[in-house]
C-alpha cells in the first residue's frame, strides 16, 4: 500500500529543492522529519510539510489493511518543474533583462517495509565499527581494543612530532649571522683590504 501527497506551486527552484530531497529519500518517516527539522535550506520545511501530509493520509486510511506507521518509509520523493514566472529588470539605456521566477511541485510517496527490508535497513543504519577508524573504541597501543575482532591488534601509537620544528631549524641555521649570536670567522688580510679600499678595478694606480 502506498500513500501520496503533493505540494504544488512552490516558489523555489527545482535544482535547490532536489538537494534537500536527495538527503531524505529512502529514510524512515520519523527519521526524515527529524533530519529536515535541522536542515537550514529553504526547501527543508516545504519537503517536511509534504512528508507530514502523506503521513496524515496513512493515519486516516479507513481500509481493511491499515498500515503500521512505524514501518513506513519514503519510497520516492520527486521534484517536478512548475511554470516559470517571467519578470523584467530595468537596465541602462532603456534595456530590460529577463528574470525567471521558477516554481516546483514536490511529490512524496510512502510505503510500508516488509520484515526483511526492515531488518536490513536497521543493520545498515547501525554500521560496523572498524579498528583504528573514526568512532572506533579506544584501547592501549599494541593491544586489541574492546569490541575489536579477535586476532587483530590495534595499530601502535605514533610518537608526536614537536610543533614548529621547521621554524627552530631556521633559527639554528641563520642564528650565527645575528649580531651577538656567535663569532664570525675572520677574513684574510687581503680581503679586508679589498672591502676597506675598494675593489682592484676601482683602486688608484700609484
Amino acid at each position: 500500500m502506498e500513500f501520496k501527497a503533493k505540494q504544488k506551486w512552490i516558489k523555489l527552484s527545482p535544482q535547490k529543492a532536489r538537494l534537500v530531497v536527495d538527503v531524505v529519500r529512502g529514510l524512515d518517516v520519523q527519521n526524515a522529519i527529524d533530519t529536515l527539522k535541522f536542515m537550514p535550506q529553504k526547501a527543508a520545511p516545504l519537503v517536511s510539510k509534504a512528508v507530514r501530509s502523506a503521513l496524515a493520509n496513512a493515519r486516516e486510511y479507513k481500509g481493511e489493511d491499515k498500515p503500521d506507521i512505524d514501518k513506513l518509509f519514503l519510497k520516492s520523493v520527486a521534484v517536478d518543474v512548475g511554470p516559470t514566472l517571467k519578470r523584467i529588470k530595468p537596465r541602462a539605456y532603456g534595456r530590460a533583462h529577463r528574470i525567471r521566477r521558477r516554481t516546483s511541485h514536490i511529490m512524496v510517496v510512502l510505503a510500508e517495509r516488509t520484515e526483511e527490508e526492515l531488518t536490513a535497513a536497521r543493520a545498515r543504519g547501525e554500521g560496523r565499527r572498524k579498528v583504528g577508524g573514526r568512532g572506533a573504541p579506544k584501547g592501549e597501543p599494541g593491544k586489541p581494543a574492546e569490541g575489536a575482532p579477535e586476532g587483530r591488534a590495534a595499530a601502535p601509537a605514533k610518537p608526536k612530532r614537536p610543533r614548529f620544528l621547521g621554524f627552530k631549524k631556521k633559527q639554528d641555521k641563520y642564528g650565527a649571522k645575528v649580531k651577538g649570536a656567535g663569532e664570525a670567522p675572520e677574513k684574510p688580510a687581503a680581503e679586508r683590504r679589498k672591502t676597506e679600499r675598494g675593489t682592484k678595478r676601482g683602486r688608484k694606480k700609484k
